[in-house]
């Protein structure tokens, strides 16, 4: 899968994937990344409700279907858009 997140890209384990979240809470942290879901209850929120409405993001970004089995990258991919998701 190609994301527009180059460093979603490289995710193909789960300890990549730990990495990534590592490494975005830093990033979160010093300010690098936009918070919208500041609490956890409102990022976990923001997790479902963007899984739920990924089928547009694959349509329109992604030029394809949501595969029917997610890959860490993908769950990499939750993780971030549920951070900026509102």
């Amino acid at each position: 899968m190609n994301w527009p997140d180059a460093r979603l890209n490289e995710i193909e384990s789960r300890e990549d994937f730990a990495v990534y979240l590592q490494e975005l809470a830093k990033a979160l942290s010093e300010g690098q990344v936009p918070l919208e879901n500041p609490a956890t209850a409102d990022f976990v929120d923001a997790s479902a409700r963007w899984a739920k409405a990924m089928d547009g993001f694959f349509e329109n970004v992604m030029g394809g279907p949501v595969p029917e089995s997610p890959s860490w990258s993908m769950v990499a991919a939750i993780f971030r858009a549920a951070v900026s998701y509102e």
